[in-house]
C-alpha cells in the first residue's frame, strides 16, 4: 500500500493545526517471525490502545524516549488493527519526522506487545504496551497509509480540512464476472437515510471509496461505489469504473484534490486483490491535467486494457501527438460504429414494420371467416410476434368453423387427403384455406 501525504509546509504550521498519521499496526496475517496474531486478539487490544499510558507512539521501539505521537483512534477493521495517531509538534525531530514520513523513508508501523496466550504460532491473547514508527516492519501489512493536517475550529473542536476513505467494517469477497451499475439506497436498506443508525450508516459507506465524512450526512454525500450493497463483494467492474471517475471519466467526482491519493490507493489496493497492475497515479494524474482535467474514458479504457502505452502518452510533445491521433483514430471508430447501428436500427424497424402490416392484413382475413371483431388500431401497436400468436390462433379457429367448411366445400365424391400442419385436411380445402388466410 502507497502512503500518501497532503503537502504540508511544516515550517507553516500554526498552533491551531495537527498532522494526523493514519494506518495499520498489525494484521492478523503470519509475521516474519511466524507468529500470527489473531483477529479476536487485536479486537481487544484495540479498546486498550487509546488509554493512558499505553497510547503512546515511539520511534523505533525507544520507548524511554519522549513520545513522537499518541493514539487517538483505533479498531480493528477487516482484519487489520488500524489506528489514528496525532504527531507531537514539541518533539525535537518533529519536522525531521515529517518530511521521513514525506519521502516515505518513514512509512510503516512496529507494536511492541506481551503474549498473554499462545496456540502453536497463533497469539490469541496479547497486552500492546507501545506501536512505533519504523522503515521496515515485522508485519507485512502494518503500512501508514495517510498523513494529513487538521485544525480547530472556533469553538475549540476539530474541524476536518478532507474527506475520508471509509473502512470496511465487514469482511468482503470478489466478483470479476458481474456487470456494474450504481447503487441506490434503496439497493442497501428500505429506511430512510435519517432513520439508520450510525452503524449502520458506516456499514453502506464501507461500499464507497469517499465521504466528506465518516457516517456522511446524506447517502449522496458518498461517492465512487464498488462493492456489492447485499453480498459486500468488491466488484471489479466496479474499480474500474470508480477509478475511470477518479481520474475524469464520466464527468469525474468532485472531492478535494488532496483526497485523490488516498481514494487511488484505496482502489490501487482493490486492483491488486484482483491480480492486476493499476497504472501509476503520477502518470494517470498528468496525463489528466495534459488532458485539460479528464482522461477521456474511451482512452481510460485503453490503457488499462494495455492497449495504449501510457508512459509515451505523458512523454512530452510526441506522447500527447500520439495521444492526439490515438483520440481521433477512436473518435471516428466510434462515430461510424454509432452510424452503422443507427442504420441497422433503421433497416430493422422498416423490416418490423413490412412485416407487420403483412400480419394485420391475414389477421383481418381470417378474422372474417371466424367471425372475430379486431380493433385496427390495437393491433398497429401490437408486436411482431403478439401479432403471430394472435394470427395462429385465429387460423386454428377458422380450420374448425363451418363457414371454412362451406367455402371449400367440393363436388367431388372422394376427397383427396393430406398431413398439413392442420392434421389430415382435404387437399382442395387446404389450398382454399391457405388463400383464405392469405398464405397464397
Amino acid at each position: 500500500m502507497e502512503l500518501v501525504v497532503k503537502d504540508l509546509s511544516v515550517s507553516e504550521l500554526s498552533d491551531d493545526k495537527n498532522v494526523y498519521v493514519e494506518g495499520y499496526a498489525s494484521a492478523a496475517v503470519k509475521d516474519l517471525d511466524g507468529d500470527i496474531i489473531t483477529e479476536e486478539a487485536l479486537e481487544q487490544a484495540a479498546k486498550e490502545l487509546t488509554q493512558e499510558p499505553y497510547n503512546k507512539v515511539f520511534l523505533n521501539h525507544k520507548y524511554d524516549d519522549i513520545p513522537i505521537g499518541k493514539i487517538v483512534e483505533a479498531e480493528v477493521r477487516n482484519g487489520k488493527l488500524w489506528v489514528k495517531l496525532m504527531l507531537n509538534k514539541a518533539h525535537p525531530l518533529f519536522e525531521t519526522v515529517y518530511k521521513s514520513l514525506k519521502e516515505r523513508f518513514l512509512d510503516a508501523f512496529s507494536i511492541g506487545f506481551k503474549i498473554l496466550e499462545r496456540q502453536g504460532n497463533k497469539i490469541t491473547r496479547l497486552k500492546i504496551l507501545e506501536i512505533s514508527l519504523v522503515g521496515v516492519p515485522a508485519n507485512p501489512e502494518a503500512i501508514v497509509e495517510d498523513v494529513y493536517e487538521k485544525m480547530l475550529n472556533k469553538d475549540g473542536g476539530v474541524e476536518l480540512t478532507k474527506g475520508v476513505v471509509p473502512s470496511h467494517p465487514w469482511k468482503y469477497g470478489k466478483d470479476d464476472k458481474s456487470s456494474w451499475k450504481k447503487p441506490t439506497l434503496s439497493d442497501f436498506t428500505d429506511k430512510s437515510w435519517d432513520e439508520l443508525s450510525t452503524e449502520e450508516k458506516r456499514s453502506i459507506a464501507g461500499h464507497f471509496a469517499w465521504a466528506p465524512e465518516n457516517p456522511p450526512k446524506r447517502f449522496t454525500d458518498l461517492k465512487l461505489p464498488h462493492h456489492d450493497p447485499r453480498t459486500h463483494a468488491v466488484v471489479w467492474r466496479g474499480v474500474v469504473a470508480a477509478m475511470a471517475a477518479l481520474f475524469g471519466a464520466r464527468g469525474g467526482v468532485d472531492i478535494p484534490s488532496s483526497d485523490r491519493r488516498p481514494v487511488y490507493n484505496h482502489l490501487a489496493a482493490h486492483y491488486k486483490e484482483f491480480g492486476r497492475e493499476p497504472p501509476e497515479f503520477h502518470m494517470l494524474e498528468e496525463l489528466r491535467i495534459k488532458c485539460g482535467g479528464a482522461i477521456p474514458e474511451f482512452i481510460f479504457y485503453k490503457i488499462l486494457d494495455g492497449h495504449l502505452d501510457l508512459k509515451s502518452l505523458i512523454s512530452a510533445d510526441e506522447g500527447m501527438k500520439e495521444l492526439e491521433i490515438k483520440v481521433k483514430e477512436l473518435e471516428a471508430e466510434n462515430q461510424r460504429l454509432r452510424e452503422e447501428n443507427e442504420q441497422l436500427k433503421a433497416k430493422l424497424a422498416e423490416y418490423e414494420e413490412k412485416e407487420k402490416a403483412e400480419l394485420i392484413e391475414k389477421i383481418k382475413n381470417v378474422s372474417k371467416i371466424t367471425k372475430t371483431e379486431i380493433d385496427e388500431t390495437e393491433l398497429k401497436k401490437a408486436n411482431v410476434i403478439e401479432l403471430k400468436l394472435l394470427y395462429a390462433d385465429l387460423a386454428d379457429k377458422a380450420l374448425s368453423t363451418k363457414q371454412v367448411a362451406e367455402k371449400v366445400k367440393t363436388v367431388l365424391d372422394e376427397p383427396e387427403f393430406i398431413d398439413s400442419p392442420f392434421g389430415k385436411v382435404d387437399v382442395r380445402k387446404y389450398k382454399e384455406l391457405r388463400k383464405i388466410v392469405g398464405l397464397e
